[in-house]
């Protein structure tokens, strides 16, 4: 029986095409061109003698071999990044890692710091991304993502469920609420989040799920982050959709006003992500206990 090894570059190329299900997301991951990716792949499957992925309507899908594959992998790697991080924190105060999208890290995780970095006695580190191709690139303990509670190699606790609002500054939400017809907004800039993917609820989802008739003018403000929407809001910029749960602190500060009780709602929303066994460790329930949403 041959005890040959495929190439370590074949496997962490593997490794991330099946955790991110798209070659170009691979090849950002690792810092490389997508045809390099491409190579790969090929050769592995060339030295397994099997195909690994399998491209249905468009979309990557792995085979059952790729499935067997890369739990082992995932084993050896997580191993590797166990030890790895293990070692390089031995002569350190042990530092735990959340890696997040940067308007989740302002409104939801950092009011919860304090708690969370008493309860775990070490230091807590937050850092934000954009895509999540950089988040998962990050060497953490656990992250916070959107999406469906579905990634291959993780475990995810739902933290918030996407439920959207319209919301704006108190001096903003007085200029609009006073107006007898909401059909025209006072030329109020609506601020609109670039999703070229069509991930979150937009402000088309929100009208078609309200009975609103407000006329979205071309006065729009667009950004990439939630995190710059919600602070646009705040600073009285104009008009966002805020999420049930992250924005709760700023609401019932009076901070932000909610201008609808109408709500977007989907399937989808922010998980607390770790690898297998974290919710089964002290250190992973704690930090669970102190992110869960609050019952309403």
């Amino acid at each position: 029986m041959s005890r040959r090894t495929p190439t370590l570059k074949g496997l962490r190329a593997f490794e991330e095409v099946y955790i991110l299900g798209n070659f170009t997301r691979a090849a950002d991951a690792l810092n490389v061109q997508q045809p390099a990716i491409s190579y790969q792949i090929k050769q592995l499957e060339e030295d397994l003698g099997t195909r690994l992925f399998l491209r249905k309507n468009s979309k990557l899908e792995p085979t059952p071999p790729a499935h067997d594959l890369f739990h082992s992998v995932s084993r050896a790697f997580d191993g590797i990044r166990e030890t790895s991080a293990r070692i390089r924190r031995a002569d350190q105060k042990q530092v735990w890692t959340i890696a997040t999208y940067a308007g989740v890290a302002a409104h939801w995780v950092s009011p919860r710091l304090p708690a969370l970095s008493k309860h775990l006695n070490v230091r807590t580190k937050v850092v934000t991304l954009v895509t999540d191709a950089d988040l998962f690139r990050e060497e953490a303990n656990c992250w916070i993502a959107f999406g469906d509670g579905y990634w291959p190699g993780f475990e995810a606790r739902l933290l918030i469920r996407e439920r959207v609002f319209p919301v704006a500054s108190p001096s903003v939400a007085r200029q609009i609420l006073k107006l007898k017809d909401r059909v025209e907004t006072g030329g109020v800039p609506f601020i609109e989040l670039e999703d070229t993917e069509h991930r979150w609820l937009d402000w088309q989802s929100w009208l078609g799920a309200s009975s609103e008739n407000w006329n979205f003018l071309d006065n729009r403000i667009i950004v990439n982050d939630h995190g710059m929407a919600l602070h646009l809001a705040l600073a009285g910029s104009g008009i966002a959709l805020g999420w049930h749960g992250v924005l709760q602190g700023h609401l019932n500060a009076g901070s932000l006003v909610q201008l609808s009780q109408y709500e977007a709602t989907s399937s989808s929303g922010y998980w607390l992500l770790g690898r297998k066994g974290f919710f089964q460790s002290e250190e992973g329930q704690k930090i669970y206990d102190a992110l869960a949403p609050e019952t309403d």
